[in-house]
């Protein structure tokens, strides 16, 4: 594993972790990490998948962990901005350091949704999604709604307007800046996802065409519920999908939640299952 930096086209500075393997299989895939997550948590996924062949980039959003930095002359941190700036970026960088190898892509939470607002998505000829879900707040099972309906229309508003952004004790997360908890917000408040402005975000959505695999846990209440996951799939109504749900019991855990599924506890039997998957791309 190397550390490396790499720019946006808006000169905001990114740090990453490169994973190469002893003998590559022609493939390569980057993580598009969870709200706040630090690209260190994915570290032992990608070790294992770097022992499969693959060439796996790790990398902090701006805004989180070694990325906070911001020059005079970058866009902020929001979410808009970490799939238009920071995903491009990455796959730039990818595609010019590693120009023989086949690009690939895995979004955790925030990371699959924000795909669609990448520039020329389809520079990923697939996309695993780990418990990536569509954040409406009606997507949640009428029992979970009176929660999400706090958290999206009442929490996350307040932090914003007390303008310090939302604090790690709130979730348990880095620090997040005001214009991402406004972002996050607004995407929870809609069936569709919509800018700064209010315009609803289509285009990336239905241009994805490559092939796509969701995951969903079936014990992840808050976060990203199977119900969640099964309308990211429709979302991107013109990729080749298909979604499955793990259920603890099928790896033998009491609980996998939102973050489970990259824990050392999990299963390296659905590690391999992904790593299979994507090794048929």
């Amino acid at each position: 594993m190397r550390t490396i930096s790499f720019t946006t086209t808006d000169h905001h500075p990114l740090t990453g972790d490169v994973f190469e393997p002893d003998n590559s299989n022609g493939r390569g895939l980057i993580i598009n990490g969870a709200t706040g997550v630090l690209r260190k948590f994915y570290a032992r996924y990608a070790e294992f998948l770097a022992q499969q062949g693959f060439t796996v980039l790790t990398y902090d959003y701006r805004g989180i962990g070694d990325s906070k930095h911001r020059p005079k002359e970058s866009k902020i941190a929001s979410m808009m901005h970490w799939g238009e700036h920071d995903m491009d970026a990455a796959v730039t960088w990818f595609k010019n350091t590693y120009p023989d190898l086949k690009v690939l892509g895995m979004g955790h939470s925030i990371g699959g949704q924000l795909l669609g607002m990448m520039p020329d998505n389809n520079r990923y000829e697939g996309f695993l999604n780990i418990a990536a879900q569509q954040i409406y707040w009606k997507n949640w099972v009428a029992k979970d709604q009176p929660l999400s309906v706090v958290f999206f229309f009442i929490l996350l508003p307040l932090f914003y307007k007390l303008g310090a952004g939302l604090p790690r004790w709130v979730l348990g997360s880095e620090y997040l800046p005001k214009e991402v908890i406004r972002d996050w917000s607004r995407f929870g408040r809609k069936p569709y996802y919509t800018n700064s402005q209010g315009q609803k975000v289509e285009e990336g959505y239905l241009n994805y065409r490559g092939k796509m695999r969701l995951y969903a846990m079936s014990d992840d209440k808050r976060f990203a519920p199977p119900s969640c996951v099964k309308v990211l799939q429709s979302v991107y109504k013109n990729a080749d999908s298909d979604m499955h749900i793990i259920h603890p019991t099928d790896v033998n855990m009491k609980a996998i939640d939102h973050f489970g599924f990259f824990k050392s506890s999990m299963s390296t039997d659905k590690w391999q299952e992904t790593s299979d998957w994507l090794k048929t791309i």
